[in-house]
């Protein structure tokens, strides 16, 4: 994914907060070093390709990885430390169907001229909450239009938040997009045939301050 190098920058507006935190540990140092030798580039395959998108700490993305063997499993973070993290995690667990993308998946656009994703996970993604940030939400109208050019035809997306403020606005943004569908699940349920058995960082935070997590699946049509 080197590619983007040669890419001339175009303006986003910015949906995550920092980029680095405190020092990397050796672990992480090591994970940095296999996101250059191992999981960065990506693959000419027949598999079908999902992405996580900002993957956080990498605990879904690793477990995605390991119960879908045939699948190829692509995430992207802009968080060094969680890349970092995660890219040892997946050597750790000699993942072989898995890359790494570090940076803004919207960028992913540019290596890509057609449909290529079979499935897309947003799993709570920053809210910003503050009524001046609300321009930064990642599933805003004009991003899930860029996301819909890497989605083929009858993908899937697969969204949670626990902030109903925000999960009233992909409900709504969704409603006016010709080309996806909602399927007929009970946001308050986790469908399991599209979302692990596993709790996240955020919606295990959520779940035991009292909160109860929605869960949204839309079909590209």
């Amino acid at each position: 994914m080197s590619e983007l190098k040669n890419i001339p920058s175009f303006r986003l507006i910015k949906t995550f907060g920092r980029l680095k935190g405190r020092s990397l540990s050796k672990n992480q140092k090591f994970g940095l070093s296999m996101l250059k030798e191992k999981y960065d580039g990506f693959l000419d395959t027949k598999k079908k390709i999902w992405l996580e998108v900002g993957f956080g700490n990498g605990h879904h993305l690793v477990e995605l990885a390991k119960r879908n063997c045939d699948k190829l499993i692509v995430g992207s973070e802009v968080y060094e430390n969680g890349v970092a993290t995660t890219c040892f995690s997946l050597f750790q667990n000699k993942i072989e169907n898995a890359r790494v993308f570090h940076g803004d998946a919207r960028e992913l656009l540019h290596l890509f001229e057609h449909e290529v994703f079979d499935r897309l996970y947003f799993l709570f993604p920053d809210p910003w909450t503050k009524k001046r940030h609300r321009s930064r939400r990642l599933l805003s109208s004009p991003n899930i239009e860029y996301f819909s050019k890497i989605l083929k035809s009858k993908g899937y997306i697969c969204i949670a938040t626990d902030v109903e403020d925000y999960f009233l606005e992909i409900e709504n943004t969704f409603s006016k997009l010709y080309q996806f569908q909602k399927l007929h699940v009970l946001p308050k349920e986790k469908n399991l045939k599209f979302f692990l058995d596993l709790k996240t960082k955020y919606e295990q935070k959520a779940i035991s301050k009292g909160g109860t997590p929605s869960y949204l699946v839309y079909k590209k049509v």
